[in-house]
């Protein structure tokens, strides 16, 4: 529901354009800061500016448009962070800059036709003729095709798997032991933010990546 909320009060800031410069950063931080408010971490480290741009324009011509809230939903939830995370990666070992591209997760019953980038055992990224798509490997085949072959499925998850395959993982290991695990992960996740949230902001331009 504050995804919703949420990306409806971006897509009005957006349209309402209130400063000559810094639109963009500036309504980040306010919605950042009103998730706070609200119990959620709003974090658009992983929002490219293709994507943003192609929300806005969405939005601006159709105001029932859900992409500023599906903008919003991968902002807040962590197991679609994860997704895109793992897309960025995939990007990257093709020699791509990731945040040169249209990267979001797929929603529940999206029909997805496109050639697989790269995937793992939790996380598949899709290049379709649009942008790139961070899917949930249970939606894929359990064989891929070796080759360049399209794939078409309907994607099905909601992500959450991602999230209790880690709560798993943690309640198997020994309560002693999993302190410190637990905590190395959170300061490695942080500083992978951290990085890529600086790379973002010299990626994109100066004035407000075009809003």
């Amino acid at each position: 529901q504050f995804a919703k909320r949420a990306g409806q009060v971006l897509a009005e800031l957006n349209y309402v354009h209130p400063f000559r410069e810094g639109n963009g950063r500036a309504q980040e931080a306010f919605i950042a800061e009103l998730g706070r408010h609200y119990g959620h971490e709003v974090d658009f480290t992983l929002i490219s500016k293709p994507r943003m741009i192609e929300a806005s324009i969405e939005t601006t011509s159709d105001p029932s448009s859900p992409a500023m809230k599906h903008v919003l939903e991968d902002s807040i939830n962590p197991n679609r962070r994860e997704a895109l995370r793992a897309a960025f990666a995939d990007l990257e070992r093709c020699g791509e800059k990731p945040f040169e591209h249209n990267i979001c997760t797929a929603r529940p019953g999206e029909e997805i036709t496109g050639q697989i980038l790269g995937h793992d055992d939790r996380v598949a990224s899709i290049v379709t003729d649009e942008r790139i798509i961070a899917v949930d490997r249970a939606d894929l085949p359990e064989r891929l095709p070796d080759d360049n072959t399209e794939v078409s499925f309907t994607a099905r998850s909601d992500f959450s798997r991602l999230g209790r395959e880690q709560q798993a993982t943690e309640a198997h290991m020994r309560p002693q032991q999993a302190e410190q695990p637990q905590r190395d992960r959170s300061v490695g996740l942080k500083a992978i933010e951290a990085e890529m949230a600086a790379r973002r902001d010299r990626e994109r331009d100066d004035d407000d990546r075009g809003r």
